[in-house]
């Protein structure tokens, strides 16, 4: 009988630290920082596809760089134009970034500066980029460079595909990994 007694005793003791355990793992989650929103705020109404960190956040100023377009121009940064300048950097082997492409493309497209405001970034470590540099070649300014290279490096980029929009002096007003992120910055 002592027995049973003592085995009811521990089961209780242990259920009591497996909920004390529970509450405390979900306090700890529910403080993480969650994907931030369309505001740059983080919780709940945050868009899908929303990344943390894959380049630099919105408000910084993008770094200083020079870089050589496909068509043989000199890009410096960080003012790029005038205005708001539509920024994506892409790679060959990413199965989101042949998603994102034609979304971009269609924002390109419909830029209100036109060409000259958009620039894509095409980074590469020897594969062939003609598709995509021949696709977004028409409405964008195209630099194809390695990882790390000078635009990459300016725009802090650290995953892809890798969106934003720039104002006149470089910063940074939206940037995220779907066009739904910064498209609302245009």
């Amino acid at each position: 009988m002592y027995f049973i007694a003592a085995l009811v005793v521990l089961v209780g003791v242990v259920c009591t630290l497996d909920l004390l355990f529970t509450v405390r793992l979900t306090r700890l989650v529910r403080a993480l920082p969650g994907p931030a929103g369309p505001s740059g705020h983080s919780g709940p109404s945050a868009l899908p596809g929303r990344l943390p960190d894959l380049m630099l956040p919105v408000g910084e100023v993008v770094g200083p760089f020079e870089a050589v377009t496909t068509d043989g121009e000199v890009r410096r940064g960080p003012t790029l134009t005038p205005g708001r300048t539509l920024v994506g950097v892409f790679t060959k082997n990413c199965p989101p970034c042949a998603e994102r492409v034609p979304q971009f493309l269609e924002a390109a497209k419909n830029h209100p500066h036109g060409r000259d405001a958009v620039l894509a970034v095409l980074v590469t470590d020897g594969e062939d980029v003609s598709d995509y540099r021949d696709t977004l070649q028409p409405v964008a300014h195209v630099i194809v460079e390695r990882k790390g290279e000078a635009a990459t490096r300016a725009l802090g980029v650290r995953g892809y595909p890798a969106l934003a929009v720039l104002d006149e002096r470089g910063g940074i007003l939206a940037a995220g990994t779907i066009m739904a992120h910064v498209e609302p910055a245009l």
